[in-house]
């Protein structure tokens, strides 16, 4: 469907709001002595909510210009504003400068500094949902990665801050030059920068387009990968992930911890779907137009190398974990851990797309959570996912530092000490019945327990990998026993999670309060923990709208065996036809 450039400009509405609102926030701050940028942050998000572009047709789909706007886009859209709404709440309410400076140093204008960042990280992640292009797809991924180094220098001055603004910087020029070289890759297959064209190319039986896919789409896929590896903080990229996070406030950390991890799972499917052409693929495909061996071969690379990935990132993330005593370092190998979940589903909806003679799932539960693809499963997870983590991180941020072991008469009152170890949170279901019940439903729900949404996402991630080749006949080289051993590892490390999930559990409810916390980290930290604490009760009450939700938005990226592929074997990658074209 061809749009006019005004129209372009009105269905992007919503990010050109909160690039403008991140305008007032520098120029308001820098000029008219504006000092409530966060305010300027909620009000802008709450605009961008209210755009008449945010709404589109049920399973329509409109490309204009490098633009596409689909089920899919709409849904990230939507969760990216809310998410960070949430966030921008954590962020007004981090106070941990007080654990490195006086109380009463003013902050001055840095909040809208602060402010106009991160509406811009905001603007970058919605981009890349509707990204038809890749110098937009890139745009909108560095988008996210400049502001974040950006927020991680201006949100803390100290030598610890710093050093994790830094790490974090060096490791993000690596990263988008791994995934650039695989751009080029992708341009050299397709000869253009639009992501249509691409998949139509690779999705083509031409010989010509099969050969030089054989020698570079290993390349691409691995360099694609490795570049997202570094916002997911995946194996082997996973590094950075406890240093950074134990150096940045609890307001960056729950920033790491979601909107990178959101935009990298939101490349990854967009880039998967160039095998199969999403939903404006899908007519294509019924009508029996094969599906070319370069197509196939690029979904088989893709579902290849992010399982392995997957079954190496949830292993080490939560071994890592079970040794760590500092609370952001646990949550950082934490956050690791659950990289690899999410790869999971994008591993099955990839394995799913590249299915021969794809069928339905007809395995031993078709219920409405069986009913899900790798891709709705992947989406449901990570907003369960983000919710809790925001959730967590609010929680943190509201609690703000420890009581001070200090007597009026016989020295000056020593700094405010960071709240940093999990025995910190000794004893808080008695002087903080509130925050502990919060932190220990967040946290329960990342481990898995039901009927919190964290089981519900973990279950459909498990029943999207035994949904890969349920039905097939068993034959040499089949992938069926594969994604039972990637469900079974996923079920073994919920289990590993649980362990250090509950030791912060039973520090605040079973241990005896030693010095207790003042709880000074700001009003929008409390409000955001007890709004994803009611974001998490309505969705452990009621999960099909959320479930409905993410099956529409994967559907339309990843339409998988449903869809009725006719699709070339895999093995026809090494058979090349001569072309037939001049």
């Amino acid at each position: 469907m061809t749009q006019t450039s005004l129209s372009t400009f009105l269905l992007a509405g919503p990010e050109l709001v909160l690039v403008v609102a991140a305008l007032v926030a520098y120029l308001g701050g820098a000029f008219c002595g504006l000092r409530q940028g966060w305010l300027v942050a909620l009000i802008g998000i709450a605009i961008a909510a209210g755009w008449p572009g945010m709404e589109l047709e049920a399973g329509s789909v409109v490309s204009s210009g490098p633009f596409t706007f689909d089920d899919f886009a709409l849904f990230v859209r939507r969760f990216v504003l809310l998410a960070g709404a949430g966030l921008a709440l954590v962020q007004a309410g981090d106070q941990f400068r007080g654990a490195v400076t006086p109380r009463q140093t003013p902050r001055g204008n840095s909040t809208c500094e602060e402010a106009g960042t991160f509406l811009l990280l905001l603007a970058g992640v919605s981009l890349v949902a509707s990204a038809n292009d890749l110098v937009l797809l890139f745009a909108g991924l560095e988008l996210v990665s400049i502001p974040t180094y950006i927020l991680l220098a201006l949100k803390r001055t100290d030598a610890q801050g710093q050093e994790a603004s830094l790490k974090y910087f060096f490791l993000s020029l690596v990263a988008s030059a791994l995934f650039l070289y695989g751009l080029a890759c992708l341009y050299g297959i397709g000869g253009s920068t639009s992501l249509a064209d691409i998949g139509s190319r690779l999705r083509s039986g031409d010989g010509r387009i099969v050969a030089t896919a054989q020698t570079l789409l290993p390349v691409a896929v691995g360099m694609l990968i490795g570049g997202i590896a570094f916002r997911l903080a995946a194996v082997p990229m996973h590094f950075y992930a406890p240093d950074v996070y134990e150096g940045a406030g609890p307001g960056n950390a729950a920033l790491l911890s979601t909107l990178p991890k959101v935009a990298g799972i939101v490349v990854l499917l967009r880039l998967l779907a160039l095998g199969t052409g999403g939903k404006l693929g899908m007519i294509a495909l019924n009508q029996g137009v094969v599906v070319g061996p370069a197509g196939v071969a690029w979904l088989t690379f893709f579902w290849q190398l992010t399982a392995v990935l997957a079954a190496l990132t949830m292993t080490v993330g939560n071994c890592m974990a079970l040794l760590q005593t500092n609370l952001r370092r646990l949550l950082a190998c934490s956050s690791i851990a659950h990289a690899g979940y999410l790869l999971v589903g994008v591993a099955a909806a990839a394995a799913a797309d590249a299915t021969v003679g794809g069928r339905p799932f007809a395995g031993p539960d078709t219920s409405w959570t069986a009913a899900l693809g790798g891709a709705s499963a992947t989406l449901f997870y990570l907003a369960s996912y983000v919710a809790a983590t925001i959730g967590v991180f609010g929680a943190l941020a509201y609690l703000g530092h420890r009581w001070p072991e200090w007597s009026a008469g016989s020295a000056p009152r020593p700094p405010r000490e960071e709240i940093s170890t999990i025995d910190d949170l000794d004893g808080l279901s008695a002087t903080n019945p509130v925050v502990a019940f919060s932190l220990a439903t967040f946290l329960l729900s990342l481990a898995g327990i039901p009927p919190l949404p964290g089981f519900w996402g973990k279950l459909s991630l498990a029943l999207a990998a035994l949904e890969v080749d349920w039905t097939a006949q068993a034959t040499q080289g089949s992938r069926r026993v594969f994604f039972l051993a990637l469900a079974v590892i996923l079920v073994i490390n919920a289990a590993i999670a649980a362990a250090y999930y509950l030791r912060i559990v039973a520090a605040m409810y079973f241990r005896s309060a030693k010095r207790g916390v003042q709880a000074d980290g700001g009003l929008g930290a409390g409000i955001a923990m007890l709004a994803a604490l009611v974001v998490m009760a309505m969705v452990t009450l009621q999960p099909r709208p959320l479930f409905s939700a993410a099956a529409r938005a994967g559907a339309s990226i990843a339409p998988g065996a449903a869809s009725g592929l006719t699709i070339t074997p895999p093995h026809a990658i090494t058979a090349p036809q001569a072309s037939t074209q001049p």
